[in-house]
């Protein structure tokens, strides 16, 4: 398991692992749930980890469920008619949750209460085993338990449900620092030998992100023992360059969006550079274009996107 088990293991997020310990601690000292928190960041900082942490902490279950693969009420709720005392519903991408579902989340954010509505009463009641003629069972009291919702895209968060929960944890890109802290101990639970100038270019080459970092360390274990040798920096550079991630941690999209973007040298649509590369708009808007914004290579205006000064002097270096 090289996932932290506790705030004290989970390296970086400083901010948000003080809030959470403030939380935790008070929650636990009055017997009550941890209040329902939002987290925001991009992709691959921890969300689903620190969820985890609060389940672990307040000796509950992480239930894990997904905005946009909930499409009926009944769904949602019959989830949360089979939660316990102290469980976490952990709610990933919970901007893509339909409306119709936030509506069914609010009295039981609010009031701990489940009102099922005649709109598949029956077909619910029959899902939990309920006779539906016993119209006095339609309200139901649920226990104690956290709502913790997570997203990648703040602003699609509709304000009624953003309102309802306590506290917003915005995640932040990790520092190269605690990257290859986060490099280090895993290889250590790996039994890989890593040293400290291997972890660094690791980290430097994981685009602020500790599930980047992961994956690359992983990564660089294979490629190592298939080669049958040891970390040292030439296999780790081989390693890369064989997935094809260079020294500022930029793939082969990466290269290839911004080769598209200063070739045209004119703003350019997120539709016409996905189509370009063959990529959907949502991965560059969520995978790409967050790390080429954070690096100064990109800017997004009204007419589109457009590359940078730092962009051009540096593509004969990065694009081939």
């Amino acid at each position: 398991m090289m996932r932290p088990c506790s705030l004290s293991e989970f390296v970086g997020q400083q901010n948000a692992r003080r809030i959470l310990s403030v939380l935790i601690t008070a929650s636990k000292r009055r017997g009550e749930p941890v209040p329902h928190l939002l987290m925001s960041g991009q992709p691959g900082l921890g969300k689903t980890t620190l969820a985890r942490i609060v389940a672990s902490e307040m000796n509950g279950r992480l239930i894990e469920m997904v905005g946009s693969s909930l499409k009926n009420a009944a769904e949602m709720t019959a989830q949360l008619l089979e939660l316990k005392p102290n469980d976490v519903l952990f709610i990933d991408e919970i901007h893509a949750l339909p409306r119709k579902l936030e509506e069914v989340m609010y009295p039981a954010m609010e009031d701990r209460v489940i009102t099922t509505s005649e709109a598949g009463y029956d077909d619910l009641m029959k899902q939990l085993g309920i006779r539906s003629g016993d119209k006095s069972r339609k309200s139901h009291q649920l226990p104690p338990f956290t709502l913790i919702g997570a997203t990648t895209l703040l602003g699609l968060t509709t304000a009624p449900l953003r309102s309802r929960f306590r506290q917003i944890i915005e995640l932040e890109p990790y520092g190269i620092e605690d990257l290859q802290t986060i490099v280090s101990n895993a290889a250590t639970k790996l039994a890989f030998d890593l040293s400290a100038e291997a972890a660094r270019e690791i980290a430097l080459r994981s685009r602020g992100t500790a599930r980047t970092a992961m994956g690359n360390l992983l990564w660089v274990r294979d490629f190592v023992v298939a080669d049958g040798g040891v970390a040292t920096m030439d296999a780790l550079n081989a390693a890369f360059e064989l997935r094809g991630i260079d020294q500022n941690g930029m793939t082969r999209t990466d290269r290839e969006y911004l080769r598209r973007l200063i070739e045209a040298d004119e703003p350019m649509g997120v539709e016409t550079l996905a189509s370009a590369i063959g990529e959907s708009p949502e991965t560059l808007e969520e995978n790409v274009e967050p790390f080429l914004l954070r690096q100064g290579f990109i800017q997004r205006t009204g007419r589109g996107r457009v590359a940078t000064e730092k962009a051009k002097q540096l593509f004969e270096e990065v694009v081939k």
